[in-house]
This record gives structure tokens, C-alpha cells and sequence, in this order.
């Protein structure tokens, strides 16, 4: 079944980096309401027809396909998977950390029967847009792959995924689906989404534990990587309500790369910085991730 179809204009205001840093998050601030509107509004339309639709493992509309992939249970009954997204031409989506005009991604699997953890990872994402627009995320197609664990004593049921992603082009649309696999239907191309994911910490390069500015406004990262890096970047977030804006172009100094990361939103109540958070390098077509970094305070 296809989303109710809310629309964003696409933001083709473009400012200089630097300037207009309050105007930006209130752009981001706006975004992450409309994107929470939009998501509740979706969830209330499409429940009747949820009642009598069966359950079905994908969803295609005319911006993008979305299937749910899984594989058979291991020896300890957990479950890997992926959930297959192929965008149209033209049609992007987003990361974790959306930057200042993405809408962040919502892939819940609560609904599963027996559920203990799931465990979620994305493939490294790219930038695309300019001002307002700057965003993190995808132009081809990609895929999120996962791994569920039962509760003790239980079996998994199911896989039951509650989707919403924010489509782009020259409009946004937010398109929502409840997705169910039963049985194992694709290892092919679960094994393929776990292969795409970025290389763990350590093996290609480390990303070293963060430090907090003095202004408390930023985070100092330092990554560790032998020789001349292809287009370094750097790509942070945080659950919670926290989203940090693009770094400046990192200062190179012998095999490490140092980044400097604004905190462009913080959970309401929050201050200074949070005390930990995951990071994606990005060297050309390598990256390297990084989970559960602790964020030291600055001199």
C-alpha cells in the first residue's frame, strides 16, 4: 500500500558556511517537527486498511521499492536480515543523522513476537544538497541490514518491520509501510547487505574517542589512517534528539585526520555534549565505523 502523500518543497536556499548557524537549526528544528507530523498522520491513515491487508514483505510505489529480507534462525535463534531500499532516478533518502533538511529514517521491529534486542546498521551514507538543503544520505539503492535477538527461552516470530523513510526529489514524501517476513526468502542478499556496511573500527583506521570543544559547541575527532585519504569525511550521531551539522575540512596532521563537528541540536533540557556517540569515516569508497565512542571533556 502506498503512503498518504504529504509534501515538503524542496529548500534551495544556499548560505555560506559559517553564517546563518541559528537559521539552521531552526530549519532542522521545523524539519524534525514536519517529519514527526507526517509520520503520525501516516500511522493514523493507514490503519484501517492495515486491519484487513495481509501481510506482505514489500512495498512498491512509483519513488521507491522496499522489501523485507531474512534469513533463518542461527544455532541461537537469532535472525539476520536486511531491508532492501531501491530508489527511483532522481529519488534519495536518508541517514541516521539526516543532516539540516533530511527526515531521519524509522525502522521499528518491535512488533516481531519474542523480540529481545534488534541491532540496526546502515551502509556509509554520502552528502548531496547545498545550504539549507545540505544533506546525509543515499542516491542509489542500498540496503539496512539487521540482526534480531529472541528472548531467553523464546523463538522468534515473524519479522514484522514498521518502516517510514523521507523520499526527496524536486518534492519529499514520506512513505510508511508494516512489512512482515515469515519465512527465510533471500540469504543472497542479506550476506550482500552485511558486506556493504562500513569496515569495524581498527581495521583500515581507527576512530579515536571524542573531545569536547572548549565552547562546547562542537566535537574534536581524531581518526587514525595510513597514508593520504580519498575525500576524507566524517559522518556522527547520537539517539536521543541529538544531530550534529558538516565539518569543516579536516586538518591532516601525518597519518590522522582531525575533524571539528558542530552540534547542531540538542535533546530539549540538554546542554554541552552527549556522552557518547557512533561515527562513519568516509575515504572514497572505504569507511570504517565506529559505535559507543565516549565523549571526553575539552582543556
Amino acid at each position: 500500500m502506498q503512503t498518504p502523500r504529504f509534501f515538503f518543497a524542496d529548500n534551495r536556499i544556499s548560505v555560506r558556511r559559517g553564517a546563518g548557524a541559528q537559521l539552521r537549526r531552526h530549519w532542522l528544528a521545523l524539519t524534525r517537527l514536519l517529519a514527526a507530523a507526517v509520520s503520525l498522520a501516516g500511522l493514523a491513515l493507514s490503519a484501517s486498511a492495515a486491519i484487513a491487508a495481509a501481510p506482505q514483505s514489500s512495498l512498491v510505489t512509483d519513488q521507491v521499492t522496499v522489501e523485507l529480507l531474512r534469513e533463518a534462525p542461527s544455532a541461537d535463534g537469532s535472525v539476520r536480515g536486511a531491508l532492501m531500499i531501491d530508489l527511483a532516478p532522481g529519488w534519495k533518502t536518508y541517514w541516521i543523522d539526516p543532516g539540516a533538511a533530511g527526515i531521519p529514517p524509522t525502522i521499528d521491529f518491535s512488533a516481531t513476537k519474542g523480540l529481545e534486542d534488534a541491532e540496526l546498521r546502515l551502509p556509509a551514507p554520502h552528502r548531496f544538497g547545498e545550504g539549507f538543503a545540505r544533506s546525509n544520505g543515499y542516491d542509489a539503492p542500498l540496503a539496512a541490514a539487521f540482526t534480531l535477538t529472541p528472548r531467553k527461552g523464546e523463538t522468534l516470530g515473524p519479522i514484522t518491520a514498521s518502516v517510514m523513510l523521507g523520499v526527496c526529489h524536486d518534492i519529499c514524501i514520506p512513505v510508511q509501510a508494516t512489512l512482515t517476513a515469515d519465512d527465510a526468502n533471500a540469504q543472497t542478499g542479506v550476506e550482500s547487505a552485511f558486506s556493504a556496511l562500513p569496515k569495524a573500527n581498527g581495521e583500515i583506521g581507527t576512530i579515536d574517542p571524542a573531545i569536547t570543544a572548549a565552547s562546547a559547541d562542537a566535537l574534536t575527532i581524531r581518526v587514525d589512517v595510513a597514508g593520504k585519504a580519498d575525500r576524507p569525511d566524517l559522518f556522527v550521531s547520537a539517539p536521543g534528539g541529538w544531530f550534529f551539522d558538516e565539518p569543516a575540512a579536516p586538518v591532516h596532521d601525518g597519518d590522522s585526520y582531525v575533524f571539528t563537528v558542530p552540534i547542531l541540536e540538542r535533546p530539549r533540557g540538554e546542554k554541552g555534549a552527549p556522552s557518547a556517540v557512533d561515527a562513519v569515516f568516509t575515504a572514497g569508497d572505504r569507511s570504517i565505523a565506529a559505535d559507543s565512542l565516549p565523549v571526553a571533556p575539552g582543556s
